[in-house]
């Protein structure tokens, strides 16, 4: 009798992780990609910014260009734990700002 109760609480135990484990995976990977585009939209704001006030004239603003001029200190991003590459840059396209990650 002990042994079937033991087996019945690993059973237990075990169909409760397969289930919440894909779950919390899940989670996760959405939480970083919402950090992801958050990061992203700051960098394009900042970029915007440095547009507007004309000391950044060219047509790709650069993340060296605007940790230079002190609109963003060095982004890390939340995917690779790395941080951006500084050549990494902000492009004006039809009125909207897109980022292009190197």
């Amino acid at each position: 009798m002990n042994s079937n109760k033991i087996m019945i609480y690993i059973t237990i135990v075990t169909i409760i992780l397969v289930i919440s484990i894909p779950s919390v995976v899940l989670v996760n990977k959405r939480h970083i990609e919402k950090t992801y585009n958050s990061v992203v939209l700051k960098i394009k704001e900042k970029a915007k910014k440095c547009a507007d006030e004309d000391k950044c004239q060219s047509e790709k603003i650069f993340l060296k260009d605007l940790y230079d001029k002190k609109y963003l200190e060095k982004m890390l991003n939340p995917k690779t734990k790395e941080y951006f590459n500084e050549n990494s840059y902000v492009i004006k396209k039809e009125g909207k700002y897109e980022f292009i990650e190197n």
